[in-house]
């Protein structure tokens, strides 16, 4: 079967069906986001935010994008 023309990772597809209101969380950064959201013809608002993992021994922080489908 695959995937949909157009759908190959999680943001996209998100950004196809989601609904709106709906908010996801990617590694990607908000201009490669703001690109998928422009194909589909999709407008949304991104957020930048760090997190960061205190799991068992140094800390790590990452930068992550929130995404919020209008």
């Amino acid at each position: 079967m695959g995937r949909p023309k157009g759908q190959s990772t999680m943001e996209s597809w998100m950004i196809a069906n989601g609904k709106k209101g709906e908010c996801f969380y990617s590694n990607k950064i908000d201009r490669h986001l703001t690109a998928i959201s422009t194909h589909h013809k999709r407008k949304i608002l991104t957020e930048r935010l760090i997190t960061i993992t205190t799991a068992k021994s140094k800390p790590k922080a990452e930068c992550i994008t929130k995404v919020t489908l209008l």
